[in-house]
């Protein structure tokens, strides 16, 4: 799966110096995955928040979500931003 807006991952990492290897394991397995539905993303994920084409993901050991917006049929997923939310 393509990943855009990459960046905001850095980003995140420097301003979230604890979450710094999850969100780069995050990053790690969306970039090099192929998932097709909703439904692959929650067997490699578990708990993931959305519908549609938006969905959140919770970072393990941190109140971080990443935000997303994913199209499954051109591989393409959008980081729109992270940030600490409720899990």
């Amino acid at each position: 799966m393509v990943v855009v807006a990459s960046d905001r991952v850095k980003e995140a990492q420097l301003r979230y110096p604890g979450a710094d290897h999850y969100l780069q394991g995050w990053y790690q397995i969306l970039s090099k995955g192929s998932f097709k539905s909703e439904a692959a993303l929650k067997v490699v994920f578990g708990d993931i928040r959305g519908f549609s084409h938006q969905y959140r993901f919770p970072i393990p050991e941190s109140t971080l979500l990443v935000h997303t917006l994913i199209n499954f049929e051109s591989q393409v997923a959008l980081i729109e931003e992270i940030k600490p939310g409720n899990h």
